[in-house]
């Protein structure tokens, strides 16, 4: 948005009806849950924000395909998608642009922040809210009381099903409740939108390879894990991994058989067979265990042979993901 993004006159831009309105909040986005297959929070969020489709968004940004990985400290923030220009994919393929504000407020700009926030969750384009209260992920911001003021927002971290109330020291910086505004823009045609997603798939196969490639080898490094302290931490992070790759891979299969009407026939049926490897591959991932994280998870991944045979199902997420990029590359050679 920047500080000169048309909110000089924020009062000669609402209509004076608008200006009595005390409290509303977004009934139709409901509590954001980890684990129900919509786990990578911005594509999720902005879906949410836009109407877009999130399997859509998740393949056309090229989230779907990649795999992130922090080799050293094992934190689970890596596996999501946090690099600007995935971001900007996404954000294409929804048709808007992404507007940042981020905090802190003086005062002037609390009344400017406050006014656009109304005005966009009036016209159901709801803003992003980054870290929120907690660990960085996205969310939004659904409400707004004008008592307080009081923000209403939606994060993966709340508890219960109402929303989180905010208020002015809760945003606290770009990582601490950093918001980003929503602006309209004419979207790409999704051919064109699909191609951009295949070939961000193909331009980051090596470095996704690499990291399956490692997380597998750390899982069979047992000396790393000697520690059970450090290891039962570790698991944590090696569960909520695993969760955002299945619901990557399974995004991707869904992404591409959608994608397959909108090509002629050879293309479309790479793109179906690319779609095909991609869900074998969230199987396997599967296969290590999804859910909700537990004791019992923890235990498991303290046991060499359970990490032993979850690095060979990540073993197969690599074999599937290299035969679905195969097919990727034939299709995009057959389009236009």
């Amino acid at each position: 948005m920047g500080h000169a993004s048309g909110l000089h006159d924020p009062e000669a831009r609402v209509p004076r009806d608008r200006r009595l309105t005390k409290r509303r909040i977004l009934k139709d986005v409901g509590p954001l849950r980890f684990g129900e297959g919509h786990d990578t929070t911005f594509p999720y969020a902005l879906a949410l924000a836009t109407g877009a489709e999130y399997d859509w968004l998740m393949g056309s940004s090229g989230a779907a395909f990649t795999t992130t990985i922090d080799e050293s400290g094992w934190d689970p923030l890596a596996a999501a998608p946090r690099d600007a220009e995935t971001l900007a994919r996404a954000a294409r393929a929804a048709g808007v642009r992404l507007d940042p504000e981020p905090p802190p407020y003086d005062e002037e700009m609390r009344a400017l922040i406050l006014d656009r926030a109304k005005e966009a969750i009036d016209g159901h384009l709801p803003p992003l809210v980054f870290g929120l209260g907690g660990p960085p992920e996205y969310g939004l911001i659904v409400g707004y009381d004008d008592e307080g003021p009081t923000f209403f927002a939606r994060t993966f971290f709340d508890k219960g099903d109402d929303p989180r109330r905010a208020g002015w020291s809760d945003f606290e910086s770009q990582d601490k409740g950093g918001l980003v505004f929503l602006d309209k823009v004419a979207s790409p045609e999704r051919h064109n939108s699909a191609m951009e997603g295949i070939d961000t798939a193909l331009a980051s196969a090596k470095a996704s390879d690499h990291a399956l490639m490692s997380w597998s080898a750390a899982l069979r490094d047992d000396e790393r894990w000697s520690d059970a302290k450090h290891a039962g931490t570790a698991a944590f992070a090696d569960h909520a991994m695993r969760a955002i790759l299945v619901d990557k891979r399974r995004a991707a299969a869904r992404f591409l058989r959608a994608a397959r009407g909108l090509f002629p026939n050879a293309p479309g049926g790479d793109l179906l067979r690319a779609a095909e490897s991609y869900g074998y591959a969230a199987d396997a991932a599967a296969k290590g265990g999804v859910g909700e994280f537990s004791g019992s998870i923890a235990m498991r991944f303290i046991d060499q042979g359970h990490r032993r045979a979850w690095a060979k199902n990540l073993d197969l997420v690599r074999q599937n993901d290299g035969e679905a990029r195969e097919a990727l590359a034939s299709a995009r050679g057959g389009m236009r």
